[in-house]
């Protein structure tokens, strides 16, 4: 009968433990000019991606924080990896983030928030990276019903790594408080935009290329002395 139980633990716990690797997998979605990498298992709040153009989108549904009547803090956060490659003939240029939610302040002690990080390094070399901070556009600061738009944004310079394959690290903090017992705050993160920026490469000639060029030049400067000289015999 140990045996029979011990059996069976064992393969609930295997169970699990193929469930688990089965339920995360990297996913590629394909951009017009990057294509984007993440481990689909590990985007928790940000939910399931879509790609338009060279955006990697989001629209999560269950990404927010609360106070009210003097609990003080509410604070969410939420970091996903993903890893970005560029097409043949271009290069990075910027890492760009938009983000769009709603929020609602009641009382006189409420107030609401985002920040975060984007951080951006070379897979190629890791120890270099880039980072730029999310900050709301304007002062989330409005009281009363209805609830109020608000947008944050974040840009980082990638041309200066000079890679082909980076990874992009979105680190998302909402806050919501509320001090007093007559307050109610709220705050809910509904878009989540990265957008790669690239330029076109113009290929440079190789050496063996340049040789051929310069030899073809040499050749028709030859044949053009020729003739010049037939024509002054004839």
């Amino acid at each position: 009968m140990k045996r029979v139980k011990l059996l069976a633990a064992g393969m609930l716990v295997l169970g699990q433990a193929l469930s688990g690797a089965a339920s995360a997998a990297p996913v590629t979605l394909f951009g017009s000019t990057v294509d984007f990498t993440f481990d689909d298992g590990l985007l928790g709040l940000f939910g399931t991606p879509g790609v338009s153009g060279d955006t990697l989108f989001f629209t999560p549904t269950k990404f927010d924080a609360q106070a009210f009547n003097g609990s003080a803090f509410g604070l969410t956060k939420e970091t996903v990896h993903i890893k970005v490659a560029t097409h043949n003939g271009y290069e990075f240029s910027s890492a760009n983030l938009l983000e769009r939610g709603d929020y609602l302040l009641l009382g006189p002690s409420s107030a609401v928030n985002v920040g975060g990080q984007i951080r951006v390094f070379d897979l190629a070399a890791p120890s270099t990276d880039l980072t730029a901070p999310i900050a709301s556009q304007v002062a989330m600061t409005t009281v009363g019903l209805p609830t109020h738009n608000w947008t944050a944004s974040a840009s980082a310079d990638v041309s200066m790594l000079d890679a082909s394959a980076i990874n992009v690290t979105l680190e998302n903090i909402i806050i919501a408080s509320a001090f007093s017992a007559d307050s109610l705050a709220f705050v809910e993160k509904k878009y989540a935009g990265l957008t790669i920026g690239t330029v076109a490469v113009t290929p440079v000639p190789e050496a063996e290329t340049y040789a051929m060029m310069l030899a073809g030049l040499g050749l028709v400067g030859w044949m053009a002395r020729r003739r010049g000289a037939t024509k002054l015999m004839a």
